[in-house]
């Protein structure tokens, strides 16, 4: 036990904890670790709905969903910043150095940033939503935009520097089950100074008209790349012989004691 309130998913972060490092000595010891890039990051934040089982997302709260809002969880599956924000940890001994850093980032980046890295030249019959993020040397593609999807697969949020930006919000459902006021459309769309407000409570009121315009237009052309372009298809058939299982009675056990 990890002696941390079980609420809290303490010994899931123990062992989390311990399976990495296991990973970093095997490195070491095979004398391989100044070789090797190892990333730590996750897909989404805290399930709200899980309570406190699945950790906490502050400061990254969505304070204007839980007031104005009516409520309903702004962690996973949705567009409020707890919901996005993860850890991103990055470690190459002697090529990166260590500190931390304030540039945005995304998941999305990795596989330009590791096709740069290895000199591998990506296919051109598609555009890449990631760029080349600034690890040990400068770059010109810095990122200053976001777009977020909802659970509808509809764009409907983005950040934009400092600003993050709701033209929709759609909370799901938090830890008493709750959407509050459910889906909401919004015009003006609201607008949060995440430099001073991380916890996204108090919409910005004194924003130019230009300003509405510029971010609008940006979401377009975006939206426009994004529709336009090579979309992968995923193939959601399955194949029962591929199971895997110990069940005798199943026809489609491969499994053998």
């Amino acid at each position: 036990s990890s002696g941390i309130n079980a609420e809290y998913g303490g010994d899931v972060l123990m062992e989390m904890d311990s399976y990495v490092g296991h990973v970093a000595s095997f490195l070491k010891d095979k004398g391989i670790d100044k070789e090797t890039i190892v990333m730590f990051t996750s897909d989404n934040g805290p399930w709200e709905y899980k309570c406190n089982l699945a950790g906490s997302n502050v400061p990254y709260v969505g304070g204007w969903q839980k007031v104005k809002g009516g409520g309903g969880g702004s962690a996973k599956a949705t567009t409020w910043e707890g919901g996005h924000r993860v850890p991103f940890i990055i470690s190459w001994p002697g090529v990166i150095k260590s500190g931390v850093s304030n540039d945005l980032a995304s998941a999305l980046d990795i596989l330009p940033t590791l096709a740069h890295i290895t000199g591998v030249e990506l296919a051109s019959d598609r555009v890449y939503d990631g760029v080349q993020l600034p690890l040990f040397e400068p770059c010109n593609a810095t990122r200053t935009l976001f777009l977020f999807g909802d659970t509808q697969m509809e764009i409907r949020a983005l950040r934009y520097g400092k600003y993050k930006v709701f033209y929709a919000t759609n909370p799901y459902p938090d830890c008493g089950n709750s959407t509050g006021r459910g889906f909401l459309y919004h015009n003006p769309a609201l607008v949060f100074d995440l430099s001073l407000d991380p916890g996204e409570t108090i919409p910005l009121t004194d924003l130019s008209g230009t300003f509405y315009t510029e971010v609008e237009n940006l979401m377009n052309t975006q939206r426009h790349s994004i529709y336009s372009t090579f979309r992968s298809t995923v193939d959601w058939s399955s194949d029962n012989s591929k199971v895997p299982c110990c069940n005798h009675s199943n026809p489609y056990c491969n499994c053998v004691h």
